[in-house]
């Protein structure tokens, strides 16, 4: 993976146009206008170029998992037995796992997986023991909300 470690900090209405949207990425640019003070048009010129710039990668949806029958969600850390190209193509064909990470220490990866039951879990933990060591730990709330990246 690799990152552009090039960046120009971001002036006070970009960071505060960040803000909204991580709190709403539904909002409207007028709206969005309104919060930060500048016009509509204004406030989409520089939306469109922190995307341009890889800035905001993408919007995105937060599922309650409970609702739609992934109850058992899981962190699973993995010491891979094989090369780390065979073992990403391995675990991206598991659908369950939602999030997957490289990682420094013992472990080389850290995923996140949301499964409806743990007969489920059991089984793909019985699948990434074919690429290596595991270690679970079953999720049970979160400690607190995702954080939003806020103006210094």
């Amino acid at each position: 993976m690799n990152k552009n470690l090039n960046y120009k900090p971001l002036d006070d209405l970009s960071a505060h146009i960040l803000e909204e949207l991580q709190l709403d990425a539904r909002l409207s640019v007028t709206e969005i206008g309104r919060r930060v003070g500048l016009s509509a048009p204004a406030v989409a010129e520089r939306i469109k170029r922190m995307e341009d710039e890889g800035i905001i990668t993408g919007y995105r949806a937060m599922i309650d998992h409970d609702k739609i029958g992934l109850t058992v969600n899981a962190i699973i850390t993995l010491k891979a037995n094989m090369t780390h190209a065979a073992a990403a193509k391995r675990i991206s064909e598991i659908p369950e796992i939602i999030e997957c990470y490289n990682i420094t220490g013992y472990n080389c990866v850290i995923m996140k997986v949301a499964t409806p039951t743990t007969k489920r879990l059991e089984a793909i933990i019985g699948q990434l023991q074919m690429i290596g060591e595991t270690n679970t730990s079953i999720i049970l709330s979160p400690t607190f909300e995702p954080k939003i990246i806020r103006r210094n």
